[in-house]
């Protein structure tokens, strides 16, 4: 096995690595709001009940105490987030193109099935009574309770995906309120010809595209630990901070599987949309600021010159008939790969951008799609 194929395994298992730790964390957070939000419901229900009037007050067997039942229920709760937590993970995004109703009655029908299995464990491990006698109207209110848990569960998800995987929690503890300098790598992703496929395919099919192409996107992101910072019509940014786990490699690598990841699913593409969609991107790194900005609406948002020369770039792309350039700064952290062919890009002149010098156009030698 030759040393190319094997750095490609290599980067291969990290890249799994990533997506299974961010769906790991995920599954983590969904996890601790299920129990949290069953504990508080516990809180709430028995705790202003003396202990010794506990197991009358909703019939229960007598040796269930009030130190059990906080156990029991987060035992339980943890045990039903599990698969709550998968249903986020693997089932409602891939409903993302179904009517709302649709997507709606399958929550529905989860917290549903859901509440009848708590109902069922507890009528038959520690309900003490008959069926005739039982209390439904506890149960309603589990439900109600449930559905709201689930409710909120679903915002916050959607939340840290809206912000960005690596924004959510700098948001909560208000990392970027004052402006901070970091050292950043972005990539600009622009679609080849997209004026023309808003011609042929009309404004709502090629929105329909773009969802496609950005959701296969996000996949691949995830995988080279990367973070996307806007999505602008037909572009997108990622960024990356330059950090000790950083691999300058990644933001290459990721390009590259993008495009094979658009290829493999040709016939999808062809279907659908009778097109094969294709991107050219630009690269650059250096310092810029992050802070949050707006009131209404907030985002965290960088400022400098790195993401000004990275735009021009990327539309020089498509004048110098290149699939991807990448600024001399960045080139330094990478020149070093010997499954790259760089070719320099001499006298570069970019609108509004003195002193560019050079930049480099990239074309790889050997890249190897692995599943």
């Amino acid at each position: 096995m030759g040393l190319s194929m094997m750095k490609n395994i290599v980067s291969e298992q990290i890249r799994k690595k990533n997506k299974r730790n961010f769906e790991l964390k995920e599954l983590l957070l969904i996890t601790v709001l299920w129990i949290a939000a069953a504990l508080l419901f516990v809180f709430i229900k028995i705790n202003d009940i003396p202990e010794r009037f506990i197991y009358q007050s909703y019939s229960l067997k007598p040796w269930v105490s009030s130190e059990r039942i906080y156990l029991i229920v987060f035992l339980l709760s943890g045990l039903i987030s599990i698969p709550m937590g998968l249903m986020h993970l693997y089932v409602y995004p891939r409903m993302r193109n179904s009517k709302f109703e649709h997507t709606l009655a399958l929550r529905l029908i989860s917290v549903i099935v859901l509440i009848l299995f708590l109902s069922a464990v507890f009528y038959l491990f520690f309900y003490e009574g008959n069926l005739c006698s039982f209390n439904f109207s506890l149960v309603v209110t589990i439900a109600v309770y449930a559905v709201v848990v689930e409710s909120f569960i679903t915002v916050a998800v959607l939340l840290k995906r809206s912000v960005g995987k690596n924004y959510f929690t700098d948001f909560f503890k208000g990392t970027y309120m004052t402006p901070i300098e970091e050292e950043r790598v972005f990539l600009f992703l622009d679609m080849v010809d997209s004026t023309p496929l808003v011609q042929q395919l009309g404004s709502y099919r090629f929105s329909r595209l773009m969802q496609d192409c950005f959701a296969d996107l996000s996949d691949v992101v995830l995988q080279y630990d990367g973070s996307i910072y806007q999505f602008v019509g037909d572009e997108a940014v990622i960024t990356w901070k330059v950090k000790k786990s950083f691999t300058a490699s990644d933001c290459i690598d990721l390009y590259f599987t993008y495009t094979q990841l658009l290829e493999k699913r040709n016939e999808h593409y062809k279907m659908l949309y009778n097109v094969q969609p294709k991107f050219r991107a630009a690269i650059n790194s250096g310092m810029v600021s992050i802070a949050l900005v707006g009131d209404v609406k907030r985002e965290a948002a960088y400022f400098g010159d790195t993401l000004n020369i990275c735009s021009r770039l990327q539309k020089t792309c498509k004048e110098r008939n290149a699939d991807m350039i990448i600024s001399e700064s960045f080139f330094f952290k990478v020149k070093h790969y010997e499954s790259y062919d760089f070719r320099i890009i001499d006298g570069l002149l970019l609108k509004g951008i003195p002193n560019i010098g050079r930049a480099y156009s990239l074309h790889k030698q050997d890249f190897f799609f692995l599943n």
